[in-house]
């Protein structure tokens, strides 16, 4: 049996914008995570992803609906219950100068967690014991951020973020701030402690080469809302929306063969200040047809699947890829 440890319904979170009225930045998303698996969260930028990270971290409070984790809503909990919480959820911050304190050496940097969180034992020897953990030499704790580079402090980030052991980590980026070259490193550490520690994870990402490899399920965001879900594997082979096959058609893939039939989309995604009429991709979407434009699709289970789509042919497009 499996478990869901991360549970979130319904949310939405709107902005004010000055003149214009609220931004809905998430749009009544709903997120089921498997305790010690990966969920990936993709999308262009400004989507409303990292939003929906930092509502389920409990960073931000939604406007409307619930995020509940191991069991437990956490925007009902109390000060003292949600401090209690987040020994248990961690972020990981897409760029690790911003996200460290320049003035604090890597030691202090590691260890503050212990330290609001009043862990007992060796703080100093866990410190050390973490640096090993994500392959930074001891010697490294009495460096700055600055002295480091930037794999180096992605490891820094990710050391803090586990020093408490936490069942839930949303990495919010976390490799596109890095060199090629020390991507595969990073993801490949997240996928041992993953294994190592049963961590679960949120994964948000606009690079669909790491998603394909890291992620046991992948969710599509499109002006905030998800447009698709499903296993990796099923997606990546069979894109049920359009906006999906869009993201696939633009992103390298080591073999064509298993690209899919492209889809264009001109001009940007419209606004949606002061609410929105049809499906949000209808005018950049080439299949669109009157209804689109007319009638808003809910996501969905489709029939025989554990996929979920917001398209109105959803079925139709399996049928074509098929």
């Amino acid at each position: 049996m499996t478990e869901d440890l991360v549970v979130a319904e319904g949310l939405v979170k709107r902005y004010p914008v000055r003149g214009r009225g609220l931004l809905p930045a998430v749009d009544g998303v709903g997120l089921r995570i498997e305790r010690g698996t990966t969920l990936a969260l993709v999308g262009e930028s400004g989507c409303g992803k990292s939003t929906t990270g930092r509502l389920l971290l409990a960073l931000e409070r939604p406007d409307e609906g619930t995020v509940s984790v191991a069991g437990r809503k956490v925007h009902e909990l109390g000060r003292r219950e949600l401090r209690a919480l987040r020994r248990t959820m961690q972020p990981v911050f897409q760029d690790p100068y911003d996200s460290l304190n320049g003035r604090m050496t890597v030691e202090r940097i590691v260890a503050e967690p212990l330290r609001v969180h009043h862990a007992d034992g060796d703080r100093a020897a866990r410190v050390r014991e973490l640096l090993e953990t994500v392959t930074l030499t001891p010697d490294l704790a009495g460096r700055y951020p600055h002295e480091l580079s930037g794999g180096q402090r992605q490891r820094v980030a990710i050391a803090r973020a586990i020093a408490l052991d936490p069942a839930f980590v949303v990495c919010d980026e976390p490799v596109s701030a890095l060199d090629v070259s020390v991507q595969a490193q990073v993801v490949n550490l997240l996928r041992r402690l993953q294994d190592e520690r049963g961590i679960t994870y949120l994964f948000i990402s606009h690079d669909l080469a790491l998603v394909r490899h890291l992620a046991r399920r992948v969710a599509v965001m499109y002006l905030g809302r998800i447009v698709e879900e499903g296993a990796a594997g099923e997606l990546f082979a069979d894109p049920r929306h359009p906006y999906t096959r869009l993201l696939l058609a633009a992103a390298p893939r080591p073999r064509v063969r298993e690209r899919p039939a492209a889809v264009t989309a001109a001009g940007e995604p419209p606004s949606v200040l002061g609410g929105r009429t049809g499906c949000a991709f209808a005018p950049r979407c080439p299949l669109a047809t009157d209804r689109c434009r007319a009638e808003d699709p809910v996501l969905r289970t489709l029939p025989g699947t554990d996929r979920k789509a917001a398209c109105h042919y959803a079925e139709a497009a399996g049928a074509g890829a098929a």
